[in-house]
């Protein structure tokens, strides 16, 4: 997971920047996130971040003053072809559904090393998976226990183990995280 990860976001477009932090925070549990309004800010910081995403015009101009320890996104509000990452950036896309975003994400610091929630998804216990599966697929508490043979206080205990193993406290959240890790697929989701 990124529990001991700092990231450090550049977007001169504050609904990005915050977005980007409010997705990372959601769904990968990261250490901390700081947003900069501009590079010079970022600079001037004086705390050490794992990984750095800043607009592509950025990265191209001040690349030669960015630490190689640094991972690094580009990010861009449209795809653009031929962006898949400059140099040793990977390529971020804020022109997306929730979803999309936070599959990109996903996938882009999956490349770093061990896929955030990784670590989460090997602590839940084997019940635990099963709740959290019924907990994506739209079960309430009630229905949850009575499937799974279980008391209701059983149930609430495990939600809350879950929610404190994975640090994502909303259900479309603990979805997208089961959507991801393999413990359902988007066909186990109910129609609307």
């Amino acid at each position: 997971m990124l529990s001991k990860q700092n990231i450090a976001i550049i977007s001169g477009d504050f609904l990005s920047g915050y977005g980007i932090k409010s997705l990372l925070y959601e769904y990968f549990n990261p250490a901390a996130v700081d947003v900069f309004a501009a590079f010079s800010e970022y600079s001037a910081s004086k705390n050490a971040y794992h990984l750095l995403a800043l607009p592509a015009a950025d990265y191209l101009m001040h690349a030669g003053h960015i630490s190689v320890k640094n991972k690094i996104i580009t990010i861009a509000a449209t795809p653009q072809p031929g962006q898949q990452g400059q140099g040793q950036a990977l390529y971020f896309c804020t022109l997306c559904s929730e979803q999309e975003a936070v599959e990109q994400l996903q996938s882009i610091l999956a490349s770093f090393g061990t896929p955030p929630g990784a670590e989460a998804k090997n602590e839940l216990s084997e019940r635990e998976r099963e709740v959290l599966a019924k907990v994506a697929q739209g079960a309430i508490n009630k229905e949850i226990a009575d499937s799974l043979n279980i008391s209701l206080n059983t149930v609430i205990t495990h939600r809350k183990n879950i929610t404190a193993k994975l640090g994502i406290k909303t259900i479309s959240g603990l979805t997208v995280y089961a959507i991801i890790n393999g413990i359902i697929s988007s066909n186990d989701l109910p129609k609307l």
